[in-house]
């Protein structure tokens, strides 16, 4: 089986052609990734205001390579270009491993996008808008598309800023927000992976406006589950732990480790799941769902302080 391949390209763009080079590369990003064997494009800007750009391309074999380099939409894509460029090297091929290569970013939104069957086409007309208005807000550093290895599975985009408070414009901006609210037509799914609450990795963010839920409706989802998860260590894990001697001090570490444990990879997932509904309303039922929400917690709070009543002794 052929390994993956890069291809390296280094350009030095023209004066005062960035936002044109910016926009070029989201129609060749466009244009590239209805190719097989396509796994991503990425673009770095020249260190300390160079000119210079360097774009990084993945595929999975030389021949998915070759066959896109042959193609006619490579060369006219590259013709589109060239009124870009002073020079540069479009020809540097490596083989990797299996992982392949991923260049560093500064600040990297990573979107996981699942399409409704049939709307694929629609996906890549969408993508190419939503990537030349983004092109066009401060500190934007490029943006690749990556489809799935099979049908019916997620796409990966991958964005990145100069800067967080850059990013953070563009993922609030109205204009993105129109844009989401339009791709509801065929993107039927879609999370966010960037950290951006007060309780990181146990929440996702609102693929609308790119934020987290409200850190109270968290903390509560987080009370719901961890507190009987404490409740049966104190009955069964604290005696078990006395018995070896452990001193106070290791013995909690121990607890709250298995709290820690239990919280994100258990209780977190399924809440989140369950109260996806209440965590990301809809603006016009906003209140109604959230009272709601807060009334079945609050319900659940005191099942479960009365199912545990007599677990420990006064």
């Amino acid at each position: 089986m052929s390994n993956p391949v890069v291809l390296i390209a280094t350009t030095r763009v023209r004066t005062g052609k960035d936002a044109e080079f910016v926009a070029w590369k989201t129609r060749h990003d466009s244009a590239i990734c209805k190719f097989p064997g396509y796994v991503s494009s990425d673009m770095m800007p020249g260190a300390n205001g160079s000119n210079e750009w360097t774009i990084v391309i993945n595929f999975r074999s030389a021949d998915d390579l070759t066959a896109w380099q042959q193609s006619k939409e490579h060369a006219e894509i590259l013709a589109e270009g060239v009124p870009l460029f002073e020079g540069g090297n479009f020809g540097e091929v490596t083989q990797v491993g299996e992982a392949g290569v991923q260049p560093a970013g500064d600040v990297t939104e990573v979107i996981f996008s699942r399409i409704k069957p049939g709307m694929e086409d629609a996906y890549r007309g969408w993508t190419t808008r939503i990537g030349a208005a983004q092109a066009r807000y401060p500190g934007y550093r490029g943006m690749f598309v990556q489809p799935p290895d099979e049908m019916g599975g997620l796409w990966t985009t991958i964005i990145r800023f100069k800067s967080a408070p850059q990013l953070e414009a563009w993922m609030n901006a109205p204009e993105r927000k129109s844009l989401l609210q339009e791709s509801k037509a065929f993107i039927e799914h879609e999370q966010l992976t960037r950290l951006a609450t007060a309780f990181p990795g146990w929440v996702p963010l609102d693929p609308v406006t790119g934020k987290g839920p409200p850190n109270w409706k968290t903390a509560m989802l987080v009370l719901l589950g961890l507190f009987p998860v404490v409740m049966l260590e104190l009955r069964f894990l604290n005696p078990v732990l006395s018995q070896f001697g452990l001193h106070a001090s290791l013995a909690t570490f121990v607890g709250n480790s298995l709290s820690v444990a239990a919280t994100s990879f258990i209780t977190m997932p399924l809440f989140v799941r369950w109260f996806g509904w209440w965590l990301f309303p809809d603006d016009a039922s906003t209140l109604r769902v959230t009272s709601k929400g807060v009334a079945i917690l609050v319900i659940l709070f005191a099942l479960e302080v009365a199912a545990l009543w007599q677990l420990l002794p006064w």
